[in-house]
């Protein structure tokens, strides 16, 4: 008999897109930075929902118990965020694409400090995406904390909260001064700034809290596939509705969209969460066998782009095919997917499982 497929494949799955569309985003398609918020947005939701979902963070957890998860996520993503940066040195060097790399540049990327020095040198030095991985450890770092001040508020208050940080963000990135080039704080800085990401890590939590209310699995209880089905092709509409409104004018004013990016993510997981029970035939469709071999395999798509973007850009130009996106994008994308699982299967789960004994992980 058929197992019926679960919401956590169908979320792994968007998480998967949310990546790809940033990839795509960042080898300069129109509208690359709503794309590239939007997709961000997503993967940090993705992780705080996650995160709340599979640790509880009890009234006895111990500090032991804090050393141990952030051992297993360092076991996880440093030897890759590692490899991420000395493959785009590697190829930076042979390139001479840039040349402004030095030791201090270099320490900030190890050290995972690089997302928080206000220089953009730093964080667009050596790799890229690098600083994602860095906000990620800090949010994984304040997870304990923030989960049990969430889990003190009522959920209906968790959510009036969350509209107001975003009404703060909204207030705080709304300026016409980016748009005329006078920005009060450098909107990269700030994208990119780990306390920034708190948002979008908080409305993951929130929403893993109010998949668990009594209000919300009765509603579920009453669903059926058909209504599934329109809730997620509702969250569908909504989500490309919020892309249209952000891409358009709001990303022209904002700091990187952070306005538009968040609420488009959080309609979009909200809706898919309401069918974890009965998925409905989008889910189906995102469940499929051949994605969760792809999922596996995110992190290393995310850290690895730049560097198979510069490894790939002279060979595209060589064959003239450069200033053609829907050419090269194609490529580019199934070439970082293979070599991203090759990757995996042989350096990323090996490392870990060497760091990590059996008993731990």
């Amino acid at each position: 008999m058929e197992s019926k497929p679960s919401y956590l494949q169908s979320l792994g799955t968007l998480q998967l897109l949310a990546i790809l569309a940033v990839v795509v985003g960042h080898a300069g398609v129109k509208d690359n930075t709503f794309m590239n918020s939007v997709g961000v947005s997503f993967c940090f939701v993705y992780s705080g929902f996650f995160t709340a979902r599979n640790h509880l963070f009890g009234s006895n957890y111990s500090m032991g118990d804090h050393r141990r998860f952030m051992q297993n996520k360092l076991a996880k993503l440093y030897p890759l965020h590692v490899l991420a940066i000395v493959l785009n040195l590697a190829v930076i060097g042979f390139f001479h694409i840039e040349n402004r790399v030095g030791a201090t540049v270099l320490l900030a990327h190890l050290t995972m400090l690089s997302p928080w020095i206000p220089n953009p040198t730093y964080y667009f030095g050596c790799n890229h995406v690098a600083w994602f991985i860095c906000a990620l450890f800090f949010l994984y770092l304040m997870a304990p904390l923030v989960v049990k001040s969430l889990r003190k508020i009522p959920v209906a208050g968790q959510i009036l909260l969350m509209i107001a940080l975003l009404v703060l963000e909204f207030i705080i990135g709304y300026t016409p001064a980016l748009h005329e080039g006078r920005p009060l704080v450098n909107h990269y800085y700030l994208y990119q700034f780990p306390p920034a990401r708190l948002l979008d890590f908080g409305a993951g939590i929130i929403l893993c809290n109010l998949s668990r209310t009594t209000w919300w699995k009765r509603q579920v209880q009453r669903l059926t596939f058909n209504t599934s089905t329109l809730l997620e092709v509702a969250a569908i509409v909504l989500f490309f509705l919020f892309y249209l409104l952000g891409s358009r004018y709001l990303h022209q004013h904002c700091y990187r969209a952070f306005c538009a990016s968040a609420p488009a993510v959080i309609s979009l997981f909200a809706l898919f969460i309401a069918t974890s029970e009965k998925p409905g035939a989008v889910s189906r469709l995102l469940s499929a066998k051949v994605f969760p071999v792809l999922c596996s395999a995110g992190a290393e798509i995310y850290l690895l782009q730049f560097f198979a973007f510069f490894l790939l850009r002279p060979f595209f130009k060589q064959l003239g095919i450069y200033d053609s996106p829907l050419i090269y994008v194609p490529i580019l994308v199934i070439a970082l997917v293979l070599f991203s699982l090759v990757v995996h299967r042989f350096f990323t789960r090996p490392i870990y499982r060497l760091l990590m004994p059996k008993k731990q992980s």
